[in-house]
This record gives C-alpha cells, structure tokens and sequence, in this order.
C-alpha cells in the first residue's frame, strides 16, 4: 500500500510533462510536524518500520530542535518526520487534461446530476434531467456522494466535509517561501494540512483542517462554512509555525472554503465491480472513497494510516484494466478491491461504531 501511494508523485509529474500540463507540480518532501510527544514516538516507531520492510521508502526523523531551526515551525513542536511527497495545483492539471479529453471526443455533461441507473437488456440507462445515456459501463467515481446512487455505501463511505484557507503570508514565510509542504498533527491523532502556493501567486499559505471543530462534519453540504471551523483556521498558522508578521486573521485570511471528501469505513478506497446485491449489477463499477489525503506507515501491531487523492490516479487504471477484462496490474493494492467479504465486514463496524462501540480501524 505504501508502495503503491509513493509512486503517485512521480507518476503525476510525468504525466504532466507528457502532455504539457502547467499546474506548478513538484516533487519535493513533506514535513509531519509532532505538537504531541506520544504522536511523535507512535509515528517514530511506524516510520523505522516501515524501512525495514520497505527501504526505499526513506524517512528522516529530527527532535524538536532540530526541527524548529530547519523547518521553521514554531517552539512548540516537539519533533518532526520527513519523507518525499509531491505538490501541485490540482484544478489547474484536471482542467486542462478535462480539456484534451474532449478535444479528443469525450462528452462531458456538466451541471447534469445522475438521478437514476435503470437496467435496458444488457445496457444500462443513466437518467439525467437533460435526457438519457444508454452505456454497457457506469463507473461510480463521486467519491463523498456515492450513496445518491448507491445507498447501500450509505455507512461505507462517508460525505465528510472539509475546510480550507489562503492566507497572507508575512515576510519571514515568502522571503524565501518555505519548500516543501506540512501536516501539523496534535493530540488524540488531530492534524492540519499546509503547502504554499508559488512566488507567482503571492506565495499563499493554504491551511486546511480543523474538521473536528465542525458541528456537522459528515454532510454533502459544501455550501456553508461553520464559523468554528473558519475561526480556528484564521488563528492556527501563528501557532505552528515561526510567525514574524500580520496576526489579525482578518487580515490575513485571503479566503476560506469546504469541500466534501469520502471518508471510507475502513480507511481504504472502493475499487471494482458492484454487484446487483449492493445495487449494481454487471457492468457497474466503483472508484471511490479516499478518505482525505496524506500518506500510509505501518507499525507491527500498530496502524497508522492517512490514505488519500494521491491514491486516485492508479484506483483508476485498476478500474479501467478491469473494465476491458483485465486483471489489475500486480502493483495494485488487493486489499482496495470490493468485495463480499469487505463489504460485510465494513457494514458490521459501522453498525458497532454507530452503537458507540470501539472499532478496530486505521487511526487517521
């Protein structure tokens, strides 16, 4: 699984440079920068793991010293791992290779919402406000929103709302801009998410997270930003790192922003074909259910995954593969493919969760 996540970065820049696509994608390393001394040694202990069984998968560990003066966190910070990762605009790159697909041919509808997929003989009818499709595949790729079409994902992946800012930075973080991208991780697991945007652009910090603090965070709402979660993020960034500059977040916060993600059950995504049972039948398929964003270490005996879009790309040639009746390619983690038993599985943890019982999963 890690393998399979931290060939992503590379794969996105080439097939940038492929076909041209500016989106200022990078590959550079990340920093997961510890406010918690009990994260940091649980994280400290996956990280020198996870080399023994996959070496080339390299992780620097520094202490909180170390950290505050390489990286420019704050004093708080009690230590830091490091680990290659990638950045880009990602708007930017789906427009643009959106834009190649129909200049190629590809009829893309937009602002037509799917109300129905209805059974035709060996077809399948996709019913639209706009009129209907007939197509021998339907490929459920909607992430949060899965369960409009397939409510039997209702408890599988979760719409889970999250939240964003771009804020002004001050001179101590522009000159020079910082260069590589952050997670802040907290106590109990709680964490932000943070690159900065090019020179061209201002050098912008995008902090995201914060979704704790919103009241209603499994919704497909998108729509409304709850002030909670808004409020923290405006004040957070001088907490966390070495802040010489504007602290009125009121004037700092540029914009603030949600968006819904698709939180999976059990921390990994749905990728294959969906049976009648779960509301499909032959010739429908899932991709979806990346659970947020960031990167998988494995601890023997431990957990600690934060899986997300990096996964998507390589979810979706596995799909496609399948769709021509092909097998996955062999890098393609068996463990993402729906199936009777996960599916079984994941449908009684929801159910123990709902009832407030604990539940074995991956700790995000």
């Amino acid at each position: 699984m890690s393998r399979f996540e931290n060939a992503h970065p590379a794969a996105l820049a080439d097939l940038a440079r492929k076909y041209n696509v500016k989106c200022d994608i990078r590959q550079l390393d990340t920093v997961d920068a510890y406010y918690d001394l009990e994260g940091l040694e649980r994280a400290t202990a996956a990280a020198t793991a996870i080399q023994q069984y996959v070496p080339e998968l390299v992780h620097e560990i520094y202490s909180g010293t170390e950290a505050q003066e390489k990286f420019r966190v704050s004093n708080d910070c009690v230590g830091a791992i490091t680990y290659p990762a990638g950045q880009m605009w990602p708007y930017k790159f789906i427009t643009q290779i959106i834009e190649m697909l129909v200049e190629k041919g590809v009829n893309l509808q937009t602002e037509t919402p799917v109300t129905r997929i209805v059974p035709e003989g060996d077809k399948w009818i996709v019913k639209t406000p706009r009129g209907d499709i007939r197509t021998c595949n339907v490929v459920h790729a909607t992430n949060g929103y899965v369960a409009h079409l397939l409510p039997s994902f209702e408890t599988i992946i979760k719409p889970t709302r999250g939240h964003m800012t771009a804020q002004i930075p001050p001179r101590s973080l522009s000159e020079p801009p910082l260069d590589r991208s952050y997670s802040f991780i907290y106590e109990d697991g709680k964490f932000d998410y943070f690159i900065q945007q090019p020179v061209y652009d201002g050098c912008k910090l995008m902090l995201g997270g914060g979704y704790y603090l919103d009241p209603h965070p499994t919704t497909v709402n998108d729509a409304e930003e709850p002030e909670d979660s808004q409020h923290y993020l405006g004040n957070q960034l001088p907490k966390v790192l070495h802040w010489e500059g504007e602290q009125n977040p009121e004037k700092r916060v540029f914009m603030g922003w949600s968006g819904i993600m698709g939180f999976s059950e059990d921390g990994c995504p749905w990728v294959g074909p969906v049976s009648e049972a779960l509301g499909g039948g032959k010739g429908q398929w899932i991709c979806a259910g990346y659970t947020g964003e960031g990167k998988s270490i494995y601890c023997k005996g431990d957990m600690l995954m934060v899986l997300g879009m990096p996964n998507a790309l390589f979810c979706a040639e596995a799909v496609g593969m399948m769709i021509l009746g092909r097998e996955p390619p062999e890098y393609f983690p068996r463990s993402y493919l729906l199936s009777d038993g996960r599916m079984k599985k994941a449908l009684e943890d929801a159910e123990r969760s709902a009832r407030g019982e604990t539940v074995k999963r991956i700790k995000l």
